[in-house]
């Protein structure tokens, strides 16, 4: 199974892969998120 050896070994290459996928759409998704609460809060003082 593409040189890998065995099944294990295969299931976590393709978890890693799959981990990094995952971290790197929820990094875009909530890359200024915190500069946007901050201001809500600020707006809602005044």
């Amino acid at each position: 199974m593409l040189g890998l050896g065995d099944g294990w070994v295969a299931a976590a290459f393709i978890a890693n892969i799959l981990i990094v996928l995952i971290c790197v759409v929820y990094g875009v998704l909530n890359w200024n998120r915190s500069d946007e609460e901050e201001e809500t809060k600020e707006n809602s003082k005044s």
